[in-house]
């Protein structure tokens, strides 16, 4: 955990639930005088759209994810929580929870998703029809795309299986987890966008490094929100979806390197059929790749 990120969270608490807090609030509110507050400011306003005047700090409305409220949805906003995906399990159905930071978020496999301050992380739990579980590791990412490169012209596309990247660095993720209920699909979308934050790896990158400025994360987040209460309706078309996410896809006609539990595949990545598997070509044969089953998908070229 990084230094001073209790009080970062904490502050942010205190901005999110009011208008207009002065120096002196915080300062009562936190146990710290106010020269440190305005040090953990400053701090803050490199990732948040944040604004000091007249000893009022204010957090622009379109970039706290606290006053947005999307439409048909049980909207749970936290500055910290341990993981939004295991949270969403304690919810009803259509719950959409997002936090500032997560302690243990995690994405495929397992692994630990950083979640660093200025981010987006979220978790929606939905429930759909089965076919469309079977469309759904295509869909969020085409959603997201689609938004980005018409909002902010961002030259994106899809790494397979569930990282969409700009430049080959990674700019977003997404985990889908679920299980049946008679005729019905209960699913736990899990997203994670470095949005304003500062990835700390080097084999990542966000929107405000891509652009040189920040943006308010509500657009994305609302924009999110109003397309998965329609991914029923998008399933009935799955040629469509399948042929928007080829269109999107840099992994076709690149030679790539799969690893499983089962051992490794290098071969030329050749399409995607209609559920999302990937299709290779290999010298020994072609291949199709389920997402579920593949650990990690290097591109070699």
């Amino acid at each position: 955990m990084e230094p001073g990120l209790v009080l970062k969270l904490e502050f942010l608490k205190i901005l999110s639930g009011r208008e207009n807090v002065t120096i002196r609030d915080v300062a009562s509110e936190l146990g710290i005088d106010e020269f440190t507050v305005l040090n953990i400011l400053e701090d803050l306003k490199k990732n948040y759209m944040l604004t000091y005047e007249k000893d009022k700090i204010s957090w622009f409305h379109g970039d706290n994810p606290s006053k947005i409220k999307p439409w048909g949805w049980n909207y749970i906003y936290r500055s910290f929580i341990g993981s939004t995906m295991v949270s969403a399990r304690y919810h009803s159905p259509w719950s959409l929870i997002v936090s500032e930071y997560q302690a243990s978020g995690y994405g495929r496999h397992g692994k630990h998703w950083i979640s660093n301050l200025g981010g987006l992380w979220m978790t929606a739990k939905i429930e759909v029809e089965p076919r469309t579980t079977q469309l759904l590791s295509m869909m969020i990412p085409i959603f997201i795309c689609r938004f980005l490169r018409e909002k902010f012209r961002l030259n994106i596309g899809i790494k397979w299986p569930n990282d969409i990247v700009y430049r080959e660095k990674k700019l977003a993720g997404f985990l889908i987890e679920g299980e049946l209920l008679g005729n019905r699909a209960l699913v736990y979308i899990g997203i994670g966008i470095n949005v304003n934050n500062d990835p700390p790896l080097e084999t990542a990158t966000g929107i405000k490094q891509i652009l040189g400025k920040m943006i308010p994360r509500n657009s994305l987040l609302g924009y999110i929100a109003g397309y998965l209460t329609r991914v029923d309706d998008y399933s009935k078309d799955p040629g469509r979806v399948q042929a928007e996410y080829i269109d999107l896809l840099e992994t076709i006609g690149r030679r790539v390197k799969a690893v499983s539990l089962g051992g490794e595949i290098i071969g030329r990545a050749k399409s995607i059929t209609e559920s999302g598997e990937l299709i290779v070509e290999t010298d020994t044969g072609t291949y199709k790749l389920r997402s579920g089953e593949v650990l990690e998908l290097r591109h070699l070229d």
